[in-house]
């Protein structure tokens, strides 16, 4: 009896590299509710699959995995924080023309 659990717990162990192998990428679609303006979607899947990005780009270097854990605003954007790092004009579309306000308010 003590032998098949010390097997199955190393079957167990042995097959989670596969599971999170396994598990998508991306965190779907994110919504920001900034005060005196129309909330922001942020789309993983436009970044990731359609722009060739990878979550390492922004994760852990301008963003924290959890939403919420930063205290983003235009302010800090335009000054090239957050997605300022690439919507300034150079990368991306830049977030001070106001032109391109609806491409992530909505």
């Amino acid at each position: 009896m003590k032998k098949m659990f010390v097997m199955a717990m190393i079957s167990g162990c042995l097959s989670i590299p596969l599971v999170a192998l396994a598990q998508p990428a991306g965190g779907g679609d994110l919504t920001f509710t900034p005060q005196n303006a129309p909330p922001v979607v942020f789309s993983h899947n436009k970044h990731l699959k359609e722009q060739g990005l990878k979550c390492s780009g922004c994760h852990y270097q301008f963003f924290q995995m959890a939403q919420g854990s930063y205290k983003m605003d235009m302010g800090k954007i335009t000054k090239g924080e957050f997605c300022g790092r690439c919507h300034s004009g150079r990368v991306s579309f830049d977030v001070q023309d106001p032109q391109n306000c609806s491409r992530c308010h909505q």
